[in-house]
């Protein structure tokens, strides 16, 4: 068994990756030990035994044909979880404000700045927040379309795994190998908000809030506005209210 999740950032990657694996006792392939999503280099990293049986990892880049091709021919299973763009917006700019202590404490320099880098320290309804996510973030929304409609990962939705984790997690699990319901109670027992919290400081960065609907109390008109001008129509492909 190997899993592959591709989504964009802040989307549920960490929590549908917890479930998975301990549904199906899966080691977690992270940090350094991650595969390049080129494919050449891709197939290389499987090639090398890197990605061995009983193993799974999440990645955030664009959907690429060539890339799917490669997961099948190992073969491994793809899933893509996709969440509200109004509320992962929200999730990445407060993880955007603990990211570069995180880094800073490791001694970790980037090169070269990456365009979200601009909300550190800034406040939501800053400028410059408004202008990447003008500018930015769509490109976010975008990967997830592609991969949502792709047709070569299982895909699972965010809220669904709030609002009704056991049928969510058994839709997933029935495509890719069924289980006994008992193996999905523990897991998400295990993968709750306050344990995956625990499961390291890095963990508990990335786990804040954990819930639906986050941004409605947090995103102002101006917000509301650039979502509904340039990301209407996505939010509807992706099926989600433009507000």
């Amino acid at each position: 068994m190997r899993i592959v999740i591709s989504s964009p950032p802040k989307m549920g990657n960490k929590w549908i990756k917890c479930l998975l694996s301990r549904v199906y006792d899966l080691q977690w392939i992270i940090g350094e030990d991650s595969p390049d999503t080129d494919t050449r280099q891709f197939r290389q990293f499987v090639q090398e035994g890197r990605f061995p049986d009983d193993t799974i990892f999440h990645q955030h880049c664009k959907y690429k044909r060539r890339l799917c091709d490669a997961i099948d021919s190992i073969p491994a299973h793809l899933v893509t979880i996709v969440r509200d763009p109004y509320d992962a917006f929200v999730s990445m700019y407060h993880w955007i404000q603990t990211r570069t202590d995180y880094d800073r404490e490791r001694g970790r320099v980037r090169k070269k700045e990456r365009p979200r880098d601009a909300m550190v320290g800034k406040a939501i309804d800053d400028p410059l927040i408004l202008e990447y996510l003008a500018d930015g973030y769509g490109q976010q929304i975008q990967r997830a379309h592609e991969w949502v409609h792709s047709g070569r990962a299982i895909v699972v939705r965010y809220e669904e795994l709030h609002r009704d984790p056991v049928g969510a997690l058994t839709r997933v699990t029935n495509q890719i190998e069924p289980v006994d319901p008992d193996r999905i109670e523990q897991a998400i027992e295990a993968c709750s908000v306050d344990n995956m919290r625990k499961m390291s400081k890095r963990m508990s960065q990335h786990v804040r809030a954990a819930k639906v609907g986050d941004s409605r109390d947090t995103l102002g008109e101006a917000h509301l506005k650039i979502f509904r001008d340039q990301y209407g129509e996505l939010l509807t492909s992706l099926g989600y209210e433009v507000r």
